[in-house]
């Protein structure tokens, strides 16, 4: 997909750190989010997702793209500027299987002769830049990739501080290549702080989140037009060890009823109806800090 669709991408195997003092005049009830994991935490996440697309196609017969995704990312924090992390990323191989009406397509995707793809991301979780992408595999009908399983399924954090109880706002556009056609699929995302816990390694933050989805897109079709449209919803969770800078778990599904109609000025001419939905779980198996081992 594009995974660019199954997944969830912005910040990989970071995760958030919280500043362990609040300067004068912040609320001390609140704590400040961001990726911030210790230069030289190592940390492997196994990631699992379902993407489904049913319904018909424009010939008016049964469709059924379907693509699963499983394997590991491994991650090595390295030095970094203040407000970003930098992180060398590995992979000894995600198998993705997708499932066309006509034939079954298996596929391995990872890092090859242990080069790493150097990524940075933002305080926010959003990925700044990616170095030597040629070193993952890509090029199948979804375009799933592994850089695109971190732009587009993984959390964005609060650029403020945030309380039990407050919300922060991502918008986030998937594109998923569909009979020929780009498929467009906006996520407005809600994230809530529910809760901060004590645990063994330090404070554990509890964050929803809720997402509204549509779709969109267009293209000409002669004297018509076909149009993408549809909405939906879904939901997610995450937990952040929020003193040692990662986070453990984090999970979203959600799912769009939407159409694809051919237009002629005002007139609808005809609708095939299709059904997207995407799950994804990203876990934490192991952590090592540079000098201690958490399991």
């Amino acid at each position: 997909m594009s995974l660019r669709n199954a997944i969830a991408a912005a910040a990989f195997a970071g995760a958030l750190a919280a500043t362990p003092a609040l300067g004068p005049g912040q609320d001390q009830g609140k704590i400040a989010l961001r990726f911030g994991p210790a230069e030289g935490t190592r940390l492997t996440y196994s990631l699992s997702s379902v993407v489904n697309v049913d319904g018909k196609n424009f010939l008016g017969t049964d469709l059924a793209l379907n693509a699963d995704s499983r394997g590991e990312i491994r991650f090595l924090a390295k030095p970094s500027p203040r407000d970003t992390a930098r992180a060398d990323l590995t992979s000894p191989g995600i198998d993705v299987n997708i499932r066309l009406p006509e034939k079954v397509i298996s596929q391995k995707i990872g890092t090859t002769q242990g080069e790493p793809l150097e990524v940075v991301f933002n305080r926010t979780g959003k990925v700044e830049s990616i170095r030597n992408p040629e070193v993952v595999g890509g090029g199948n009908p979804f375009n799933i990739s592994i850089p695109q399983i971190l732009r587009d399924y993984f959390p964005a954090f609060p650029a403020e501080p945030v309380g039990r109880g407050e919300s922060w706002l991502e918008d986030r556009k998937l594109t998923i290549p569909f009979q020929g056609l780009d498929l467009q699929v906006n996520l407005a995302i809600t994230y809530t702080l529910d809760d901060i816990l004590p645990a063994d390694d330090g404070r554990l933050a509890l964050i929803s989140a809720v997402y509204k989805v549509s779709v969109s897109g267009s293209k000409d079709l002669g004297d018509t037009q076909g149009v993408f449209e549809g909405e939906g919803a879904g939901a997610g969770s995450l937990q952040v060890h929020v003193d040692k800078g990662w986070f453990s778990e984090y999970r979203v599904d959600f799912k769009t009823d939407a159409a694809f109609v051919m237009k002629k000025g005002a007139d609808r001419l005809a609708e095939f109806p299709f059904s997207f939905s995407a799950f994804a779980e990203v876990v934490l198996i192991n952590a090592q800090a540079p000098d201690t081992i958490i399991r």
